[in-house]
């Protein structure tokens, strides 16, 4: 039995450094998610909240009987060092888990694309001047900002002709770390393949699934892609890019969950184009269950 703390806030605390402890109004935002990252639970599961340390009392016994320690092993979304500590805090084992500089590392944008990832054209910029001249050479065509760390759509923004606002908001990314920039690209379909990276660099790959999302590109749910429904050729691209995310997670010291984003997109002439890495999440996602559930 895994008793499991779903920090969906991961990405936050990564970007901070010292103690953290989630703001209230995160924690009111995530709270319509929960429910949803639930599926990750097996039917024996617990969530930390739910986890008392006791069983029942027996007969007459005014005191609980505590559980032996063997029936249970922490679990988290990402073993961020606040969920560590919740989970040490209460007495749960703690799972083994990367660093959290690793994990600060391989959740960073730049990481993924260094791999050839994001859109093709896309940027990392870090300072004023080089931002500017990107602006500058798109004229108004729409792009996609995204701050170093993020998730369900936040800490992005399209950005055609930047608004006083706009330019606040990249001004504050560039403060925070810099950003990832990338042509805005009409999607045709949205993509994911999961996978299970082991200590020793042992790989176990799901299997692709299509994602539906709002019209801000957060996730809304995952299905299995059915048969036929993909080229054998994309296919195995995506596969291609899950191994080579996994290849350098295990470099950077990571193991665990994680997740690649893949999409299709129409280009300016009508055609169809096949981006296999569009993302990375190097944690569980809410579509992980769907994804992995042929290889538990």
């Amino acid at each position: 039995m895994k008793v499991w703390v779903l920090n969906l806030d991961a990405e936050i605390e990564l970007a901070r450094s010292g103690p953290y402890q989630a703001p209230q109004q995160v924690l009111r935002a995530l709270t319509p998610w929960l429910a949803r990252a639930r599926s990750l639970l097996d039917p024996e599961d617990l969530l930390l909240e739910e986890w008392s340390g006791a069983v029942a009392p027996r007969g007459d016994s005014p005191h609980p009987e505590p559980r032996p320690s063997t029936e249970r092993i922490g679990a988290c979304w990402s073993p961020t060092p606040s969920a560590l500590a919740r989970l040490a805090k209460a007495g749960v084992p703690l799972p083994a888990a990367p660093a959290a500089d690793v994990l600060r590392r391989v959740s960073h944008r730049s990481f993924y694309l260094e791999l050839g990832g994001g859109a093709p054209g896309a940027a990392y910029f870090r300072d004023a001047a080089a931002l500017e001249r990107a602006l500058s050479a798109r004229g108004s065509a729409p792009w996609l900002f995204k701050r170093p760390y993020g998730f369900a759509g936040r800490g992005q923004r399209r950005i055609g002709e930047p608004s006083a606002d706009d330019r606040r908001w990249l001004a504050d990314g560039l403060r925070l770390g810099g950003l990832l920039g990338e042509p805005w690209l009409e999607l045709e379909r949205e993509l994911s393949l999961h996978g299970w990276l082991e200590r020793d660099g042992g790989l176990r790959l799901g299997r692709p699934c299509v994602q539906r999302v709002d019209r801000w590109r957060a996730w809304l749910a995952s299905e299995p892609l059915g048969a036929g429904e993909l080229s054998a050729a994309w296919r195995a691209a995506i596969e291609n890019a899950a191994q080579r995310a996994a290849v350098a997670l295990f470099r950077a010291g990571y193991f665990g969950p994680f997740g690649i984003d893949a999409y299709i997109w129409r280009t300016p002439t009508g055609g169809l184009e096949l981006n296999p890495l569009g993302e990375l999440n190097a944690r569980y996602t809410m579509g992980y269950r769907v994804g992995m559930a042929a290889s538990r």
